[in-house]
């Protein structure tokens, strides 16, 4: 059954793309497809294997590593690590939750790390993603320095084949996915690789490659960390190489409104340049994630975004796709053309938000009552 989306979202139409690969038989695809979905439900949401009535199980909290052989795209056979993190009833539905390329593992607040996770008010207690109603799990991403030498270049389908090897530690034969930003790409690898594992995806801000000026700026993003790596300042690089993400993870709507024209002083001269309120900002950002991160690891996961590629027709039938109309990284037109050409008449929202790309992380109140109506849960089991 389809659904109105929530106030301040407007429905896909799984129309003709309308971007610049669109062409008369792309049109004609369009056209097929918009007869298919409107005699037809456009994403009944049926649950496509068990879900049980109550669960019987209390939540319980599995974290640890698993060593697995992945055969890798580029490198071959290798031997890696996969850490994970699973919270919830071992008989609830199965949800894979990931994230952009900062998101790890731990997903919500456990006795043992009781940090709020990377996604709070959208994964939690009570929230709508439960770990009382689902069964939640979530990888830390491969890429970057390793026991064995740097884990370079890294795919989607890689580590997709990371996520299929914590799954086969937890014992979960079939899973759905919640995948943002970079997780989104990595679950619609796992959904081409997998597609018998795979129950059904909510994928926001991703799709089914990148965008050219995306690629673009991200390659300066790169180089700018190398440059700093290479002139003996890795955390100044790196610093430098976040502050000008973040000028494409939220958008110019929102800085307008945020942050004054003016300058917080006009310099020195030959001294100090001027200052302005949003230069304080995106310094801020980038030193904290160059205390968090390390430049072979923000390389090896930027690369892997630009390095992303999955076929359309892989979409699973049951997929919920959500973008966000001021995403200058994946506009709602590319989601789209994932939408159309997939030929599964996927359901397409698009959200109206002043915060770009980010917006998967600060529209909580929106992004909830999509994930509600979305995906299987069952009731919380009595403690």
């Amino acid at each position: 059954m389809s659904r109105s989306p929530p106030s301040g979202a407007v429905a896909g139409s799984n129309r003709a793309v309308e971007s610049p690969e669109s062409d008369e038989a792309n049109s004609r695809l369009g056209e097929v497809i918009m007869a298919n979905c409107s005699a037809a439900r456009v994403a009944s949401y049926a649950a496509p294997y068990d879900v049980p009535e109550r669960c019987t199980r209390p939540p319980t909290v599995r974290s640890g590593s698993v060593r697995a052989r992945l055969a890798f795209d580029h490198l071959g056979p290798r031997t890696v690590q996969v850490p994970y993190e699973a919270q919830g009833p071992a008989d609830a539905p199965a949800t894979v939750v990931l994230g952009g390329i900062s998101a790890g593992r731990h997903l919500a607040p456990t006795t043992s790390d009781p940090s709020k996770g990377w996604w709070p008010g959208v994964v939690g207690e009570g929230d709508a993603l439960d770990p009382a109603r689902h069964l939640l799990i979530g990888i830390d991403f491969l890429g970057g320095k390793t026991e064995d030498g740097l884990l370079r270049p890294v795919t989607t389908h890689d580590q997709a084949r990371a996520v299929a090897a914590a799954l086969d530690e937890l014992g979960v034969t079939v899973a759905s996915f919640v995948g943002s930003s970079y997780g989104g790409m990595v679950a619609l690898a796992f959904a081409e690789l997998f597609p018998e594992r795979t129950a059904r995806l909510v994928i926001l801000c991703a799709a089914h490659r990148t965008h050219p000026m995306a690629t673009g700026i991200r390659s300066v993003q790169r180089a700018a960390a190398t440059l700093g790596a290479d002139t003996g300042q890795p955390a100044r690089g790196l610093a430098l190489a976040r502050a000008l993400a973040m000028t494409t993870y939220r958008s110019p709507e929102e800085f307008e409104e945020r942050f004054s024209h003016r300058p917080l002083h006009p310099g020195q001269p030959g001294r100090a340049p001027a200052r302005f309120p949003v230069e304080e900002y995106l310094d801020a950002r980038g030193a904290d994630f160059a205390r968090r991160f390390d430049i072979e690891r923000f390389v090896a996961l930027s690369e892997s975004i630009d390095l992303h590629r999955t076929r359309p027709v892989s979409l699973p039938p049951d997929t919920l796709l959500v973008s966000f109309d001021t995403d200058a990284l994946v506009p709602p037109w590319l989601v789209d053309e994932l939408a159309t050409r997939s030929g599964r008449c996927p359901r397409h929202v698009t959200v109206t938000s002043l915060f770009g790309h980010d917006a998967f992380l600060k529209e909580v109140d929106q992004v909830a009552s999509l994930l509600k109506a979305s995906l299987p849960r069952t009731p919380e089991v009595v403690r």
